[in-house]
């Protein structure tokens, strides 16, 4: 069976549009979709009664349920599971993606994900998750509704490599053009500067596009910092895709670096991080 696709749930309007996109992408992968709500104070350590435990209980169960039902009605016959695990939402969601084909959540996490104020969950997930992660802005359009092209951020690191097979095998199966953006900072005014880069960017994508010979792909090498040309491209895009590499001593962390950050937090379209193996 295909590995699922993940959606945190937290009973907020930013988490059913993360969801909406889970639903989507489980139908283009043919994966089943897994509901994850997970909360702290589901634990039965004395912090909360007996009483209040429960009732907070069959809350977090409605909101997936809800979930389940709003899933089940965008895709008939999808097959959809659920779990309410008592811990902490982050470690709920990195361990759920170590079997997974892709982790969705909504682009923060200051709904009903306890003690996450000082960042999203997708900013926390995608530092951790060794699984492809997509975050949801609340600007991104219904999936139905999104844009016949994906941007895919190439730079000169081994990290990328994994984001360009992710983007090229997304692109087929949405039948969607792919942008292959690189960004060449500023100062490359010379014929035989740029000719280097368009070259790096053509070597880089070269097994791919004999991969994939039907699949429409433009090569674009823009002049500027990454995160800006990323984040403009973003507007009218279907998704934006990076990659990211290991941190060096931390196992399974990612060193997401500041043209990622930047991106998750001003993409005006979905964003997937696709770590390095």
């Amino acid at each position: 069976m295909k590995a699922p696709v993940i959606v945190g749930i937290d009973g907020s309007a930013r988490s059913l549009r993360a969801l909406d996109w889970a639903v989507e992408e489980a139908r283009l992968l043919g994966a089943p979709l897994r509901l994850v709500h997970a909360s702290r104070l589901l634990a039965w350590d004395g912090a909360l009664t007996e009483e209040a435990r429960t009732a907070l209980k069959a809350e977090r169960t409605g909101w997936l349920e809800r979930a389940a039902e709003r899933a089940r009605r965008r895709r008939p016959g999808c097959r959809v599971e659920t779990e309410l695990p008592a811990e902490d939402p982050v470690q709920a969601l990195v361990k759920a993606g170590e079997n997974a084909s892709l982790i969705v959540v909504g682009a923060r996490g200051s709904g009903g994900f306890e003690g996450l104020l000082l960042g999203s969950v997708g900013l926390f997930v995608a530092s951790r998750a060794t699984c492809p992660i997509m975050v949801v802005p609340e600007s991104a359009p219904d999936p139905e509704q999104a844009p016949g092209h994906i941007v895919l951020g190439v730079d000169k690191g081994r990290s990328a490599e994994h984001a360009i097979g992710w983007a090229f095998a997304e692109a087929d199966r949405r039948g969607a053009a792919l942008i292959a953006l690189h960004a060449i900072g500023t100062g490359y005014g010379s014929p035989r500067q740029r000719v280097g880069e368009q070259m790096h960017l053509a070597e880089a994508l070269a097994g791919w596009t004999s991969r994939y010979p039907d699949l429409t792909v433009e090569r674009r090498p823009v002049e500027g910092k990454a995160a800006a040309a990323l984040v403009a491209a973003s507007q009218d895009a279907a998704l934006v895709v990076v990659g990211a590499r290991r941190r060096h001593g931390l196992p399974g962390g990612m060193a997401l670096g500041r043209v990622n950050h930047a991106v998750l937090h001003h993409s005006r379209c979905p964003v997937v991080v696709v770590p390095a193996s």
